[in-house]
């Protein structure tokens, strides 16, 4: 029966957020499945914490059977509402070189590649007890006082817990962190009814596994070959620190990481042939970030921007766009100093200039192991991008300006604030990086697809029809 309870906690993220994914998805589109499943996965391991809150604040109580019961009924609401969808017109097919024997080899080559990395890392993952240090102290805490509690108990600063006496109050190192993540360790303690420090976080693995799904789908949607796609993909899972977050499971920072991407790669989509449906998907997962961890809310800001380049004439965006970083300077200097934005106050931060922070930034990404050759793929495929004239505004504007703003953020961090030790000491730089490089990974797929596609070896995103071309 437990085996049961823990397959069917395990499939309701994937079954609640598939059924609303696939209401935002129009029919025909290339890599649909794949999309919907892994952009599905992503959104449901959101939304379950979000229907836990709203039944707890109702007085309902945090019982699995109540939580599926709900889950199911919002579950038959999609379902009838996909079929009652109005069917739109299907994007033209854009015919593909048939497959070869040698392209059918490596398809199944990566595929089992994949299979066995996620196969890998998550057997690592039941096998090892509770064991970062941030979900110890930060994460997990939450999880656990309130399993044993039977609800959401509220954890408060150590100065009110004091002056409390610890009376009907709890704290840890941070109790304003966001709470899907506990949440979500707190549902698979639901189903399983008892507290193990392995099982309950198998929801890393879904965020991987929901992550390559997505990636592959939103590839083939953007223009990729099947190949192309799972290629690059199997290069994101592959990577070591991606890996170690799966297999030392609790810290926040993969789904952040997934979450943004997820966000990206709709908004790129939207940037080619707008569809209404991708862009109330990068809106979904945009918001969604901030409920991750509180730097979430800086990387949705990034598609403010973006959004500013993909819908202006270039010279109006540059206006703009400078218009607005002179405001944010100003701003940084007229307001109190104690004003606090996502958690974090400015005269905590103690704004300026750390030099030897760079070496450690440039070392995280192009000296240690942790993203493989990343940080040289990019090096190689943008200047051949631009030299080779497949790198246009038109299709990668969007999300080039959003990946530079949240680039540009991540160097503040490092460089300009108290936070330098992370990059120093490489205590940080790398959990920060994650929630960036798949991104980055999905934007060098870009970046192959029209250096391929000038090349004669694929298809070139820039002539790809709209959306309802007949």
């Amino acid at each position: 029966m437990e085996l049961v309870k823990l397959l069917l906690a395990l499939s309701l993220p994937l079954v609640l957020g598939a059924t609303c994914i696939s209401l935002l998805t129009r029919s025909g589109t290339a890599g649909r499945a794949a999309a919907v499943a892994g952009n599905g996965m992503l959104f449901g391991l959101i939304l379950l914490p979000l229907l836990m809150r709203l039944l707890d604040g109702f007085g309902v109580g945090l019982r699995f059977h109540v939580i599926v019961f709900f889950a199911a009924g919002l579950i038959v609401v999609l379902v009838a509402a996909n079929s009652l969808k109005r069917r739109g017109p299907t994007p033209v097919a854009i015919p593909e070189p048939a497959l070869t024997a040698m392209h059918r080899l490596l398809i199944g080559l990566f595929l089992v590649l994949l299979g066995l990395r996620l196969l890998s890392v998550g057997l690592e993952l039941v096998w090892r007890p509770l064991f970062p240090w941030d979900a110890t102290m930060h994460w997990a805490t939450k999880a656990r006082v309130w399993f044993d509690a039977g609800g959401l108990v509220p954890f408060v600063e150590e100065s009110q817990w004091l002056r409390l006496g610890g009376e009907g109050v709890y704290t840890d190192h941070h109790p304003g962190y966001p709470v899907t993540i506990p949440l979500l360790q707190l549902w698979l303690s639901l189903a399983l009814d008892r507290w193990d420090e392995s099982l309950m976080n198998l929801p890393w693995l879904l965020c991987c596994a929901g992550l390559a799904i997505a990636f592959y789908g939103q590839a083939r949607a953007a223009g990729s070959t099947a190949l192309s796609a799972l290629i690059f993909t199997y290069m994101l899972v592959s990577m070591p620190l991606i890996g170690s977050h799966v297999a030392l499971a609790g810290y926040a920072d993969l789904f952040l990481g997934a979450c943004y991407c997820a966000a990206l790669m709709a908004f790129h989509n939207w940037s080619l042939r707008r569809e209404t449906g991708q862009a109330l998907q990068a809106l979904l997962f945009a918001l969604c970030c901030p409920l991750i961890k509180n730097e979430g809310f800086f990387w949705a800001l990034t598609f403010i921007p973006a959004l500013v380049v993909v819908l202006l004439p270039l010279r109006w965006a540059l206006y703009v766009l400078y218009g607005t970083f002179v405001a944010v300077v100003l701003a940084l200097v007229l307001i109190p100093p104690d004003f606090t934005i996502a958690g974090h106050a400015l005269d905590e931060l103690r704004l300026f200039y750390r030099p030897g922070a760079l070496a450690g930034v440039l070392a995280s990404f192009w000296v240690q192991d942790n993203w493989h050759l990343l940080g040289y793929l990019l090096l190689a495929l943008l200047p051949i991008s631009i030299l080779s004239g497949s790198f246009g505004r038109g299709a990668y504007g969007g999300i080039t300006t959003a990946l530079l703003a949240a680039v540009l953020l991540f160097l503040s961090l490092f460089l300009f604030t108290r936070y330098s030790l992370g990059a120093l000491r490489f205590t940080s730089v790398g959990r920060i990086s994650l929630h960036l490089v798949p991104g980055l990974m999905f934007y060098c797929l870009l970046l192959w697809n029209g250096v391929s596609a000038r090349a004669g070896l694929g298809r070139d995103p820039d002539t790809m029809p709209a959306v309802g071309a007949q």
